[in-house]
């Protein structure tokens, strides 16, 4: 806990730093700090897919701090182009997410939490200060697209919930370019919705699609699942789609019609993920195949509320 402590703090605090050089130096202790964290699990194969995304990090970081150097005194030409590759490596965007899927599915929860959101923060404040629309436009669409298609097919919850990662840093970069504070409120709702789903994941000891079979999970706590999987994805009416409407909304009035309609199909194939979790969880893995010998009040009052939602959603648009 206190290493997750101290990540957290130094992740916040970076975003108060104007210097590269600390703000490279506050990114590396956190990876120190990290690999602890996972080192302290008791996943499987963690030594391996440890030391593989060690190696990956520190090659980058090293290839960072020499361009920094650079781009600090006017050294070199393409400094802006290499950081901006060094950073996707970081936040694991295509084509640079090999390690992503090295060291997902055998992390324990805690860990995964914080490689998708604190260990982002960093990274995701140097590719704002390097962030140009038009040049990286075709990036962050490559990334999302690959992203929502690796994901699909996917047994693994971990590698299915990191490809939809993916996914969410783009639309993460799209809210930096209209304010920080916007990127920040995204960013908190993004990692109180990871929150209740890991929490929920962590609690019944769940890795793989395939252990819902043998789990003894209610009704109401595969409904739950289902939920938090859809506001993740940005399933309207709930929050993550809240959110990602107003980004929505704030481009199409710039005039990128088509980018906006690209990354609505996008997140529809992301939202595919949890469908089929759905799927599998609610019918195929389930022992409940006669819901009408269960206690229908709270799933009805659960209906209820969402259908009421997506009333007021409707009135409000």
């Amino acid at each position: 806990m206190m290493l997750i402590y101290f990540i957290g703090w130094f992740s916040i605090m970076s975003w108060t730093i104007n210097n590269w050089l600390m703000i490279w130096y506050l990114m590396e202790v956190c990876f120190v700090m990290f690999i602890g964290v996972c080192v302290a699990g008791k996943g499987y194969s963690i030594s391996e897919s440890t030391m593989g995304y060690y190696l990956v990090q520190v090659i980058f970081s090293l290839v960072m701090l020499t361009f920094i150097l650079f781009y600090m005194f006017n050294l070199g030409y393409m400094c802006s182009f290499i950081l901006t590759l060094g950073l996707m490596v970081k936040m694991g965007m295509f084509p640079f997410h090999f390690w992503l899927v090295l060291i997902c599915g055998k992390l324990e929860w805690i860990s995964f939490l914080i490689l998708s959101t604190l260990m982002k923060l960093i990274p995701l404040i140097l590719m704002y200060y390097l962030f140009c629309m038009s040049s990286f436009l075709f990036v962050i669409v490559s990334s999302a697209i690959f992203g929502s298609l690796m994901g699909l097919n996917n047994s693994n919850i971990q590698k299915m919930m990191g490809y939809s990662s993916m996914v969410n840093i783009c639309w993460f970069i799209y809210s930096m370019s209209i304010s920080l504070s916007f990127f920040l409120m995204y960013f908190a709702s993004y990692m109180v919705m990871l929150c209740w789903l890991i929490n929920v994941l962590m609690n019944y000891n769940i890795f793989y699609v395939n252990q819902f079979k043998f789990s003894s999970l209610n009704l109401s706590t595969k409904v739950m699942i289902f939920i938090y999987g859809l506001s993740i994805s940005g399933f309207p009416p709930f929050l993550g789609f809240l959110i990602k409407w107003l980004v929505i909304n704030y481009f199409w009035y710039l005039g990128f019609k088509f980018l906006m309609s690209l990354m609505i199909l996008i997140s529809i194939l992301a939202v595919y993920f949890y469908l089929q979790l759905f799927f599998f969880v609610m019918l195929v893995f389930s022992s409940w195949v006669k819901w009408y010998t269960m206690n229908f009040i709270k799933f009805g009052l659960l209906s209820f509320l969402f259908l009421l939602s997506y009333f007021i959603l409707f009135i409000f648009y």
